[in-house]
C-alpha cells in the first residue's frame, strides 16, 4: 500500500499501523500496536468510514495488540492480548466478527499468509490457532458456566466478571473470557461501552439443613431475582423449599402493640442484640473449627464438604452446639418465611433482609455489582474477617417481604409471556412455548439475555442459522443481532427466561 495511505491512516487513527495490505478481492488488513483497552476495535473501524468509502472497501480486518490491568483482578499485573476483527461493512451497521486472546501473540506472517490465501477466513483460522470463541454480532453468544464454591454449596455463573473467577464465550473453535469477548465491539453487542451485561448465575446450596443455607444480608445498591429450578426432595419432601426474607409480621405486630409508633427502633435493637449472643456463640464455634482444620493440614479459608464439616460439629462439646441452634432459632423467629417451589419468582430490591434456604436451586439475575451486607451466617464466613450487621440492620426494610406477582403480557394458544420483575436496571420475562410451537421476535437495538429453565427447542435466525437449546443453557443475543424465532420442540414445553436492560430506566412500583 501507498505511502501516502498509511499517512492518512495514521493521521486517522493516532498512531502509525504495522501492516496495511489489500487483498485481490479489495479485502483490507490492517494490524496496530501499543494499544491499551480503549478504544474497542469496533469502534476504531467505525472511525475510519471515511476513509474506508475512498478505498471501495466493504471488508476491512483490524489486528490489535493490547495490554490492559484487568480491572476485576485486584492485581498491578499488565495483561498482554490480541484482537482480530473482521467488519463486513452494510447500511444497518454491518457485521463483526473477531476473536480475542491472552499471552503468546500470532505471528504476523502467518497471519498475513492466512490472509492472502483466504481473507474471509481469517477470524475463523485465528481462532482455531488460539481455541478461541469466535464472536458475532449477529449470532448468538453462547455461554459457559463457571462455578465457584461456596461455603453453603457453589455459584454457577454464566456472566460473572470477579476475582473469584470469569465467565467464558463457547463457541465451536473454543472459548474466549467474557470482557475479552464482548471488549472488542461493545456497542453492536451491548448497546453500550461497557463490558458487564446483567449478571446471571445460578444458586446451588447444599441439601444439608443449617449448613446450606445462604448468608442473611441485605443489598445497599443490587437488585436480585430468583426464579426457583429445583427443590431438593430429601430436604423438602413436600416440593416447597424456603426464603427467609423481611421481618416476621407476628413481630411487627408484637412490637408495634408494645413499643407503639417506636416499634422499629425496638425491634431493631433487640434483633442486632440477638444476632450479637448469636455472634458470640458462633465466634467460639468457628474458632474451633479453624483449629481442628488447621491441625489435620487443612486450609481453614476454602470450604470444606458437607460431610466433613458434619464430622467436624459432632466433635465440639454437646452443650456448645445446642446454644448454637437455640441462639439461631431466637434470631431466625425475627425473620419472614417465603415457600419457594419450582417455578417460584421472588424480587428482592435493594434493603430486603433474605437468606436462600438449604436445598433450593435457583437462578438468579443481578445487577452486575459486588456488594452485600452480611447479617449473619450459620457458618464460618470465608471472604471477609466480619459481620455488618450493624450496618445490614439500618439498611434493612423495616417491613414484611410480600413477593410480587408475575404480571402477564401475552397469553395465545400455546405462548404466554409474563413479566417476572421490573428493575430500573433491567427487567426479565418467562416465555412458555408449547410443544413444536414457536414465536418470532426481534433484539430491537437492545441484548437479551436467556436462561432455558425447561425443554429443548431451536433459535433460528432469517439467514438460517440454527441454535440448539436445552436445559441451562445460557445465550447472549447482540443487540444488533436482529430479528429471531425461537420454537418449542416436538417433546414437551420450552420454557426460558428473557432478560434484558429497562428501556425507560425507572422500576415498576409493584416491585
Amino acid at each position: 500500500m501507498a505511502t501516502g495511505t498509511r499517512n492518512e491512516l495514521t493521521g486517522l487513527l493516532g498512531i502509525a499501523p504495522e501492516e496495511t495490505l489489500k487483498a485481490e478481492d479489495g479485502s483490507l488488513f490492517l494490524a496496530m500496536k501499543g494499544l491499551g483497552p480503549t478504544p474497542p476495535s469496533g469502534r476504531l473501524l467505525r472511525g475510519l468510514t471515511p476513509w474506508l468509502d475512498g478505498q471501495d472497501a466493504h471488508h476491512v480486518f483490524l489486528l490489535t495488540e493490547r495490554k490492559w490491568r484487568e480491572p476485576w483482578s485486584g492485581t498491578e499485573t499488565v495483561q498482554s492480548y490480541q484482537e482480530l476483527v473482521h467488519w463486513e461493512r452494510g447500511a444497518d451497521g454491518g457485521r463483526y466478527r473477531g476473536t480475542a486472546w491472552k499471552g503468546t501473540a500470532l505471528k504476523m506472517e502467518d497471519l498475513v499468509q492466512a490472509f492472502r490465501m483466504e481473507p474471509h477466513s481469517l477470524v475463523d483460522y485465528a481462532a482455531r490457532r488460539v481455541n478461541g470463541a469466535v464472536i458475532s454480532n449477529r449470532e448468538p453468544l453462547r455461554l459457559r458456566v463457571h462455578y465457584v464454591p461456596k461455603p453453603w454449596g457453589r455459584e454457577g455463573w454464566y456472566t460473572g466478571i470477579e476475582k473469584r473467577g470469569v465467565s467464558c464465550v463457547q463457541s465451536g473453535t473454543g472459548s474466549t473470557e467474557l470482557p475479552y469477548a464482548v471488549g472488542m465491539f461493545p456497542a453492536p453487542l451491548l448497546s453500550t461501552e461497557e463490558r458487564e451485561p446483567i449478571l446471571l448465575k445460578t444458586l446451588e446450596p447444599h441439601p444439608d439443613e443449617v449448613f446450606g443455607d445462604l448468608y442473611l444480608e441485605v443489598h445497599d445498591k443490587k437488585w436480585e431475582t430468583y426464579v426457583v429450578l429445583e427443590v431438593d426432595p430429601g430436604a423438602w419432601p413436600d416440593g416447597v423449599g424456603n426464603l427467609r426474607a423481611g421481618l416476621a409480621p407476628q413481630r411487627i405486630e408484637a412490637y408495634r402493640a408494645e413499643h407503639g409508633d417506636g416499634w422499629s427502633a425496638a425491634l431493631t435493637r433487640d434483633l442486632r442484640e440477638r444476632i450479637g449472643e448469636y455472634e458470640a456463640v458462633r465466634n467460639e464455634i468457628d474458632g474451633l473449627l479453624e483449629t481442628a482444620l488447621r491441625g489435620d493440614g487443612e486450609d481453614p479459608a476454602q470450604p470444606v464438604l458437607p460431610a466433613r464439616h458434619a464430622a467436624l460439629l459432632a466433635e465440639l462439646p454437646s452443650g456448645l452446639r445446642e446454644r448454637e441452634a437455640a441462639a439461631r432459632k431466637v434470631v431466625e423467629s425475627y425473620l419472614g418465611s417465603i415457600p419457594m417451589r419450582v417455578g417460584d419468582v421472588v424480587s428482592l430490591p435493594p434493603g430486603v433482609l433474605h437468606s436462600l434456604q438449604h436445598g433450593v436451586k435457583v437462578v438468579e439475575f443481578q445487577t452486575p455489582t459486588y456488594e452485600r451486607l452480611i447479617a449473619m451466617f450459620a457458618q464460618r464466613v470465608i471472604t471477609q474477617s466480619q459481620w455488618d450487621t450493624e450496618r445490614a440492620l439500618e439498611r434493612m426494610e423495616k417491613a414484611p417481604y410480600v413477593p410480587a406477582a408475575p404480571v402477564p403480557q401475552i397469553g395465545e394458544n400455546g405462548y404466554s409471556v409474563e413479566r417476572a420483575v421490573t428493575y430500573p436496571e433491567f427487567m426479565v420475562d418467562r416465555v412458555r412455548l408449547e410443544a413444536t410451537r414457536s414465536a418470532g421476535q426481534d433484539t430491537g437495538g437492545g441484548y437479551r439475555l436467556l436462561f432455558v429453565v425447561e425443554g429443548m427447542g431451536q433459535l433460528t435466525l432469517p439467514g438460517g442459522s440454527s441454535h440448539t437449546l436445552v436445559k441451562q443453557d445460557a445465550l447472549i443475543l447482540p443487540a444488533t443481532m436482529g430479528p429471531f424465532e425461537v420454537a418449542a420442540g416436538a417433546s414437551g414445553p420450552l420454557v426460558y427466561l428473557d432478560a434484558r436492560p429497562n428501556p425507560e430506566g425507572t422500576a415498576d412500583s409493584a416491585d
